[in-house]
């Protein structure tokens, strides 16, 4: 019995200097040294980061016009041409609609007509800058859609805008 107690008594002696050997005692860190500095020390810059650019949806932007008018101003044709060159680089299958629009005045019938020769006018000249006329489709609201009561907000009115089909 005296063998067994000291065999066991031997086994957990060595188990205990093996764990303690494996697991080992913990050092306490030693904190590091602070640099000198003068103070004229430039910082590190930080790294640039690339960001890639986004593209903008295409659009046109609304397009106005003069007063019984369906001529486009320079302005509006500045609109157009940058609003193709988009739809050219990135959407060249797009398909849009233009909806022609007047101000109130003016009789229901002439009013349609005059909005649709203005969705048409901006029609022509997309067409003429190489977009493909079977893209677009026109439409008119004539006055329907009219909300100014004053010569700022009729003027606001008349306008082409467009919107993807």
């Amino acid at each position: 019995m005296k063998r067994q107690v000291n065999s066991a008594l031997t086994v957990l002696v060595c188990f205990t200097a093996f764990a303690i050997t494996s697991i080992g005692c913990k050092k306490e860190a030693a904190e590091p040294e602070p640099e000198v500095t003068t103070g004229n020390e430039m910082p590190e810059p930080e790294p640039e980061v690339e960001v890639a650019p986004v593209e903008e949806p295409c659009a046109l932007e609304t397009v106005y016009f003069a007063f019984d008018s369906s001529e486009l101003d320079s302005s509006a044709r500045s609109a157009i041409e940058s609003a193709v060159e988009c739809y050219r680089n990135q959407n060249p299958n797009v398909r849009l609609l233009l909806t022609g629009a007047c101000d109130p005045r003016g009789t229901e019938e002439y009013n349609i007509a005059l909005g649709e020769r203005r969705a048409k006018s901006v029609r022509s000249y997309m067409s003429s800058l190489g977009m493909n006329v079977g893209q677009i489709s026109v439409t008119s609201v004539g006055e329907e859609m009219a909300t100014g009561t004053d010569e700022a907000g009729w003027a606001r009115d008349r306008h082409t805008s467009a919107s993807e089909n």
